[in-house]
């Protein structure tokens, strides 16, 4: 009976050891990645652009002028994220690369108006079942 006893809570010990190791539950395991980072609209590099999201070349419009001193632009992205999504990603980013904004509209679409040092940029944002689509407009005050 002792053996018994004895068998079984070795067995017991072995199996709750081994479970912790099994679960990753050990405390030199690597940490998470770090989550990727944005895009930028190019060539409005303080215009972020959320992760999975693709430009759309065929209604992007960018005018610069020769000197580099205008810039002016409508740039259109798509992607699967979804709207309330991307309204958080610009309302947290857009004032993390020091635009201030002005103001919203919220209806079937979202509408944000931001301005910085001379710059004025308005952000549409819709989306349907599938995809979320990001309107940005860009240019001088």
């Amino acid at each position: 009976m002792v053996k018994h006893a004895i068998g079984f809570l070795f067995i017991i010990l072995l199996f709750s050891g081994c479970a912790e190791w099994e679960l990753g539950l050990d405390k030199d395991s690597d940490p998470p990645p770090p989550p990727k980072v944005a895009e930028t609209a190019y060539p409005f590099l303080d215009i972020p652009i959320p992760v999975d999201f693709s430009r759309d070349n065929s209604k992007t419009f960018i005018y610069e002028s020769g000197s580099g001193t205008v810039k002016v632009g409508r740039l259109f992205f798509h992607g699967l994220g979804k709207l309330n999504d991307a309204l958080t990603f610009y309302q947290n980013e857009m004032l993390n690369n020091g635009w201030t904004l002005v103001n919203s509209i919220k209806n079937e679409s979202v509408v944000l108006n931001y301005e910085k040092e001379g710059m004025v940029s308005t952000i549409i944002l819709r989306s349907n079942l599938l995809s979320t689509f990001i309107e940005i407009q860009i240019g001088p005050k």
